[in-house]
């Protein structure tokens, strides 16, 4: 079995921008990027924000990895739960959620358990949250500067995280 390549955007101090990190992330995973032909035009956005966060927080795109950027969204940016909660009552989550099953997503929480504590350690010893309503003004900025600027520790991740797939919404673009 061939080893997939690193993705940059996973390295800590990365130089590319916000924007390449996204496109790294969504090559990886195979999304062409053009989001509003595959998932209902009001979560267009909030998909683009979502996968920001999986970049500059560098969470994996695997059902736990969604686990840990549902806890840096919460606890790291400005996000409104508001906006979570209207997000995951939307139907094209629903039924991502209703594929991934609930057992497994239980599952999922409680094996995670750790990690969340260690998020939102990390998240609490931010210098400030990442303003999610701002993201277009990163865009062009370094994810190490982005990191630097808010004091987001991330945890080295592993060799093998180069792409893992299984991320929610991301079924949806299918």
């Amino acid at each position: 079995m061939a080893s997939k390549k690193r993705l940059q955007y996973l390295t800590p101090d990365c130089p590319m921008t916000l924007r390449d990190g996204i496109a790294e992330l969504r090559g990886a995973e195979g999304a062409d990027g053009d989001a509003a032909a595959k998932v209902a035009p009001e979560l267009v956005h909030d998909l683009d924000v979502h996968d920001a966060i999986h970049v500059l927080f560098v969470c994996p795109t695997s059902v736990a990895g969604e686990v840990i950027a549902h806890v840096w969204t919460a606890f790291g940016t400005s996000a409104k739960l508001a906006d979570l909660h209207r997000v995951n009552a939307h139907q094209d989550h629903r039924k991502v959620l209703a594929q991934i099953g609930h057992r497994k997503l239980v599952k999922t929480w409680f094996r995670s358990l750790p990690q969340i504590v260690g998020t939102f350690r990390r998240a609490r010893r931010m210098s400030r949250r990442w303003p999610v309503e701002q993201m277009d003004v990163f865009l062009d900025h370094s994810l190490a500067d982005i990191r630097r600027e808010f004091g987001i520790q991330i945890p080295e991740p592993p060799a093998s995280m180069a792409g893992s797939g299984g991320a929610a919404l991301r079924f949806a673009r299918a």
